[in-house]
C-alpha cells in the first residue's frame, strides 16, 4: 500500500487537483485509487475527505447500482458506513464515478482471522464496537440469506476498527458479491469463488468473535 504525497496527476472535473494536496492511500482495489485530502470546506467548516476515483468505465445505470447498496449499507448499518457522496463527474477526459466519503483512518483489521488474539480482549473491552459488529454480523447474515448477497471480506482493509475504535465498513464500489452468479455464469468462475469463500469464512470468524 503506497502512502506518498501525490497532487492527484489526473483530472477530476468538479474538483481542482491542481491545488489539492493528497495522499495516495491505496492503488489495490480492483476498481480504485484512493487518496485521502485535507482542506475541502462544506458548511463552512474544513474537513478530511477520502477520494476514490473510478478506474475502469463506470456508466450512469452501474453508478446508481452502487449508490442503491451504499443506501441499503447506510440504512442498514448507520455510522458503521462513512458518509459518502457519488459525483458522476469526468476523470481524465471520460465520464466516470467520483465517490468522497468522510475520512476514517483504519487502526485495526478486525475481519482478518490471524488477528484473533488481538481482536478477543479488544471486543471485551470496547463495547461500542462489540455492538457496532453484531448489527454488521447480524446484517451480513441477513442479506445473504434473504437476496443471496454476501458482504465483501475479501478486500483489503474493508471492515476495520478505526483510532476511535469503531467499526467501519469503507468499501464503496461492489460491495456484494453475488452467490447464484456462480451457477448462472457459463464457465466457473474461480475468482468470484475465492472472493465469496473468504468473504464467508470471515464472517463467520466475525460471528465467533460477537459470540465470545
Amino acid at each position: 500500500m503506497s502512502r506518498e504525497i501525490d497532487r492527484i496527476s489526473t483530472e477530476i472535473g468538479c474538483i481542482d487537483t491542481a491545488n489539492l494536496p493528497a495522499t495516495l492511500i491505496s492503488t489495490l482495489g480492483a476498481h480504485c485509487k484512493v487518496y485521502k485530502a485535507g482542506g475541502l470546506r462544506a458548511k463552512g467548516a474544513s474537513h478530511d475527505v477520502v477520494l476514490k476515483m473510478h478506474t475502469l468505465s463506470c456508466d450512469a445505470r452501474e453508478a446508481e447500482l452502487y449508490q442503491r447498496d451504499y443506501r441499503k449499507l447506510r440504512q442498514q448499518l448507520g455510522d458503521i458506513i462513512p458518509q459518502a457522496l457519488f459525483v458522476r463527474t469526468r476523470i481524465a477526459g471520460v465520464e466516470n464515478l467520483l465517490v468522497l466519503a468522510q475520512a476514517h483512518t483504519p487502526w485495526f483489521n478486525i475481519a482478518n482471522p490471524a488477528n484473533e488474539a488481538e481482536a478477543m480482549p479488544m471486543m471485551k473491552g470496547f463495547h461500542l464496537a462489540r455492538d457496532q459488529l453484531r448489527n454488521f454480523v447480524a446484517a451480513a447474515r441477513g442479506w445473504q440469506r434473504e437476496e443471496s448477497k454476501v458482504i465483501d471480506l475479501f478486500g483489503l482493509d474493508n471492515l476495520v476498527l478505526d483510532r476511535k475504535h469503531q467499526i467501519r465498513y469503507l468499501d464503496s464500489f461492489e460491495v456484494f458479491f453475488y452467490e447464484d452468479m456462480l451457477h448462472l455464469i457459463e464457465h466457473h468462475d474461480r475468482e468470484l469463488e475465492e472472493r465469496i469463500t473468504i468473504s464467508l469464512q470471515r464472517l463467520e470468524y466475525l460471528e465467533y468473535l460477537v459470540a465470545q
